[in-house]
């Protein structure tokens, strides 16, 4: 099965922009003008929109970059920090690639009393399908979230604490808005012209 993303290649871009300043906006801007720069036509390098987003109790601002029926990219954050559930996902691998502050973790269902080792600055993890994980997000901590497998799927998790717990219809809609833009890009590009990796 091909994919248009490589993990290996957001690492790196991840270990490329550690250390910008994160209070002027500099980090975000060249994170996703160096994922422009390998994904031309793929990723848009104008500025977004940032979404707030809940789940599992996990509240932060989010930024779409890309998505498809197989994979989707976004930037996550929280200048305050959050915590919760990782939620469990049986069709997807979620991969996380740590830009800014630091992300603790622990296994919900091992034996082990103590945490996994943590995120820090251009770090990754990813957290396999049918696994699920509580965590804990410090302030100030910024990462780019990359899921490869079936990205509807998650749609649930993701929207039904926004939805239904925090009654939060505007992020909802938002977050349609967000969605729409990327997918009327998405089929306006010509797809033979996005590189393929093969997993």
């Amino acid at each position: 099965m091909t994919y248009r993303i490589d993990p290996v290649v957001l690492h790196q871009v991840t270990k490329g922009a550690v250390g910008r300043p994160l209070y002027n906006g500099e980090l975000i801007t060249r994170t996703i003008e160096s994922l422009a720069e390998h994904y031309p036509g793929l990723i848009d390098p104008t500025p977004g929109r940032w979404v707030a987003s809940k789940a599992g109790g996990v509240l932060g601002k989010v930024r779409f970059l890309y998505f498809s029926p197989r994979e989707y990219l976004v930037i996550f954050g929280s200048p305050t920090g959050t915590q919760g559930f990782s939620g469990r996902y049986k069709h997807i691998d979620i991969h996380k690639f740590l830009l800014a502050g630091r992300i603790d973790s622990y296994d919900v269902e091992s034996d082990a009393t103590t945490p996994l080792p943590p995120l820090l600055p251009g770090g990754h993890t990813c957290l396999e399908r049918g696994h699920a994980r509580g965590l804990t997000i410090h302030p100030g901590s910024w990462h780019l979230e990359y899921g490869r497998g079936a990205v509807a799927t998650t749609l649930p998790f993701a929207m039904v604490d926004t939805l239904l717990v925090s009654l939060e219809i505007e992020s909802v809609r938002r977050s349609a808005v967000e969605f729409g833009k990327l997918a009327r890009r998405r089929f306006r590009r010509d797809e033979s012209d996005a590189p393929k990796w093969v997993r």
